[in-house]
């Protein structure tokens, strides 16, 4: 008798631990996995987190903004398609389309990382700057920056812990 209550706990254990596997981040978790910090920045606006729901779809969503003296910006978005791969594929697809470029105005290549594919850009003469990474075939990063060179911004998104990101 004792035996089959430990193991009818087990099984609903690991039950709700396939169900709550299978979740997107609520609002409240995934504004978490942004950085609250960006050497040299300061946040500029409340950080907003939501979840949006279309049709039978949903996904939630974080943006923190930061800011610095000389015009410069930073925005950064991550999106949790985990109910919506459709979002994330038609997000993430249009890379295959891209072509790389690299001169003295125009960057825009791929961007390898452990678990991630994405796209890096720069724009000499606007000084914008853009990295988008599909991490886990689940979440999608956004990072700009306004008068921020991409060396800038790739180390900011190395500060983001993407490997720690539920899966």
């Amino acid at each position: 008798m004792r035996i089959s209550i430990i193991v009818l706990i087990a099984l609903v254990s690991l039950d709700a631990n396939a169900q709550s596997a299978g979740k997107i981040l609520p609002p409240g978790k995934i504004i978490k996995l942004i950085p609250n910090k960006i050497s040299g920045f300061y946040l500029s606006a409340d950080p907003q987190s939501k979840l949006i729901k279309l049709g039978t779809l949903q996904y939630s969503m974080a943006e923190k903004d930061f800011a610095a003296n000389r015009k410069r910006s930073i925005k950064i978005l991550l999106f949790d398609y985990k109910e919506a791969p459709v979002m994330y594929n038609q997000a993430t697809r249009k890379w295959t389309t891209f072509s790389t470029v690299e001169s003295d105005s125009l960057i825009r290549r791929p961007t390898n990382m452990e678990n991630c594919i994405g796209w890096e850009s720069y724009d000499a003469a606007r000084r914008n700057s853009q990295i988008l990474v599909g991490i886990f075939n689940r979440y999608y990063l956004t990072v700009e920056g306004t008068n921020v060179d991409l060396e800038f911004l790739k180390k900011v998104v190395s500060d983001i812990k993407l490997d720690t990101f539920p899966k």
